[in-house]
């Protein structure tokens, strides 16, 4: 968090970071890879999700780092998104800006980023998505009985938002929530952009008049 930065030139390097992330579409995170994660990398990885923006994270100075194998990129690679869980859907891109290895890839990692930022789902997709992910792992049930998903619809872009109705609200916890987002995330992509999810309580009766043929996930 910010006030966890020291006070001085660390303290308005990050201020300058945290504008610049406001007026962006798409923030680069750029790393060190010869050293380990720095709290002020996690505070700017935190504020780009909070703010909804997409994001490419750049290790920086790939090639200084030694004893590199056919395995290093990927074991690189979940050692940022284990460190960074912010931006765990963010593309990671390796490069050196002394040699410029790879440093094109950038452009088109935030290429995509972008697309996935402002991209739109119909309703049907997003609601085969629902009821899938559902008929794999059912919502959690709490005091008052089980929660349970009638159907979601995108409602906006940049960053994609989806809502979702269902019975209770307050019955859907993190970790589901998290699942519903890996679940998206494995069919519908959107690498490099947050996905909002947003949970509104409705009441069967009222789902029966949005429309014929819509059936609710776990009817």
């Amino acid at each position: 968090r910010k006030g966890k930065v020291r006070f001085g030139s660390e303290f308005f390097m990050v201020n300058r970071a945290f504008k610049a992330i406001k007026r962006s579409d798409v923030a680069v995170l750029v790393l060190d890879a010869t050293e380990g994660l720095r709290d002020q990398d996690r505070t700017l990885a935190e504020r780009i999700a909070e703010e909804g923006r997409a994001a490419v994270i750049v290790l920086n100075k790939w090639d200084a780092v030694v004893s590199k194998d056919d395995s290093s990129f990927n074991k690189a690679v979940s050692y940022v998104q284990e460190t960074l869980p912010a931006l765990r859907w963010a593309e990671v891109v390796v490069t050196s800006a002394v040699t410029g290895q790879r440093t094109r890839k950038i452009l088109g990692a935030v290429a995509r980023a972008a697309a996935s930022h402002k991209r739109r789902v119909s309703t049907r997709t997003l609601n085969e998505v629902l009821q899938d992910a559902v008929l794999w792992q059912a919502p959690p049930s709490g005091a008052k009985g089980g929660a349970r998903l009638y159907y979601c619809s995108q409602v906006s872009s940049a960053p994609p938002t989806i809502v979702v109705f269902c019975n209770d609200p307050k019955l859907i916890g993190d970790g589901y929530k998290r699942y519903l987002d890996r679940k998206f995330r494995e069919a519908l992509g959107f690498e490099g952009s947050p996905i909002r999810f947003m949970f509104r309580g409705k009441r069967l009766r009222e789902v029966a008049r949005v429309g014929k043929g819509r059936q609710a996930p776990n009817s």
